[in-house]
């Protein structure tokens, strides 16, 4: 079996009031923490649930950026250990300004501007991950890095253990000078191997010019963790949020961000509002674990200035009783907003995927997604959902328009779905990705790098 250890910048879980900081040998779900949302997590939890006591030793390791509440080592009723790393506040600030230009120049082509004086943090906490990995090494087969936050780590964890990168945003290098370009290529060629999201991204790295190993594996969810809502739950929701049983429900989920692009959903809402004035749409999510962490003095964090800025959006359109903000909500209520709802909407011009739209797939929803986002490779237009040019407010309102005068037409779309849907399941990726970590190890094992001295104990 493989001995796994997972690294993310985001913890994958979040401590509840009350939980302790130290005696306690095991966390308890829904005691201590529950899950942290977005794709990384759910997804390599996913991962841990099908493959620990298959081909995955028991026990594996997940190293991820540490968060109010969480001690610097925690065993979870998830199986996994759980170990933190700090930054100062001053480091973590810098490191997430570093970060978010990456993560928005990806989002917005052509679009970049990267502070190179929040380089230093950057690359500090890429650096201090790595320590920590090569502490380890002599007790894992095999390091699996999630996403760009951590794109330095494969060149200085070196050939001392076999290290994959999980890409999960958009893979688009056009645009870029050449020096930062280079500098991507050469960051991810430093990892044994690159796994990402759609064919488009293989493509892209191909033309790039990218020299290592790659692989695609499309994004995955485990079906387990998907339930429909009761009757009574779905009730209860609507009437929380002041929506009748008669008012079709129009969804859409993201982190409160402006490359996410719930203004453009908006403005084409003014025309859906206009034909099917019962017509309600509600926009769930909140903060990252990094807007989290970005606060800057009375304006808050990205997220509450962006939020404020929707609300202003809504006044302006005169939408206050067809629009309904949820802010974060738990896994559970998540499960009854995505029954509740007749249609999802991801507004979002660029994404690397949109894991969400598997999601309302699975509650037999209708999707609606942009042709920049990964997820269209498997949107069959008219068929399982509709497409519609990045940023083209009036090709989203009449689409969004013609699902919510044919519900008919909509529920066929969703069934399809549904179906689609299973190509992105864990039980499916799990055997893939098995064989992408085997080979990974076997060039290390059969060029000897793993013999001889204990480097992990060598630099503790």
């Amino acid at each position: 079996m493989i001995r796994l250890c997972i690294t993310s910048q985001t913890p994958p879980i979040r401590p509840l009031p009350g939980a302790r900081q130290h005696g306690r040998a095991r966390w308890r779900l829904g005691t201590d923490y529950v899950p942290n949302v977005g794709g990384v997590v759910p997804m390599m939890r996913a991962l841990l649930r099908e493959a620990v006591g298959k081909w995955v030793a028991p026990n594996p390791r997940w190293v991820a950026l540490s968060a109010a509440g969480l001690p610097p080592m925690v065993r979870t009723d998830d199986g996994y250990l759980l170990e933190t790393l700090p930054l100062d506040d001053a480091t973590r600030a810098a490191y997430g300004r570093f970060k978010e230009s990456i993560w928005r120049s990806f989002h917005t082509p052509l679009e970049y501007h990267f502070p190179i004086a929040d380089y230093v943090a950057f690359a500090e906490y890429n650096f201090r991950t790595a320590v920590r990995l090569l502490e380890r090494a002599a007790e894992y087969d095999l390091v699996y890095v999630n996403d760009f936050q951590q794109v330095l780590v494969g060149g200085l964890v070196g050939s001392a253990a076999p290290a994959l990168l999980r890409w999960h945003i958009p893979v688009d290098l056009k645009g870029y000078p050449e020096p930062v370009r280079r500098f991507f290529l050469k960051s991810m060629e430093g990892f044994d191997g690159i796994v990402v999201s759609t064919r488009a991204g293989l493509e892209e790295l191909i033309r790039a010019g990218f020299h290592g190993r790659a692989f695609q594996v499309y994004p995955y969810l485990d079906p387990a963790t998907q339930r429909t809502a009761t009757p009574s739950e779905v009730a209860e929701f609507r009437e929380r949020h002041g929506i009748a049983p008669s008012e079709p429900i129009v969804l859409s989920v993201a982190r409160m961000d402006p490359v996410k692009r719930q203004d453009l959903l908006l403005d084409a809402f003014v025309r859906v509002h206009r034909h099917h004035p019962r017509a309600r749409l509600v926009i769930v999510g909140g903060g990252s674990f990094s807007t989290r962490s970005l606060r800057s003095g009375r304006g808050g964090n990205p997220a509450e200035r962006w939020l404020d800025r929707l609300r202003h959006r809504v006044r302006e359109h005169r939408l206050e009783r067809a629009v309904v903000f949820t802010g974060a909500v738990s896994e559970a209520e998540l499960q009854v907003a995505y029954s509740a709802a007749q249609v999802f909407v991801h507004p979002a011009p660029w994404e690397g995927f949109g894991l969400v739209g598997i999601e309302a797939w699975f509650h037999d929803l209708p999707i609606l997604v942009s042709q920049g986002a990964g997820i269209a490779e498997l949107v069959d237009d008219e068929v399982n959902g509709l497409t519609f040019p990045p940023e083209s407010v009036p090709i989203l309102g009449q689409h969004l328009d013609r699902l919510l005068a044919h519900p008919e037409l909509a529920r066929r779309m969703g069934e399809v779905g549904a179906l689609t849907a299973r190509r992105c399941t864990v039980q499916r990726a799990a055997p893939r990705l098995q064989e992408i970590f085997e080979r990974a190890i076997q060039l290390y094992a059969f060029s000897g790098l793993r013999e001889g001295p204990d480097l992990g104990a060598r630099l503790r």
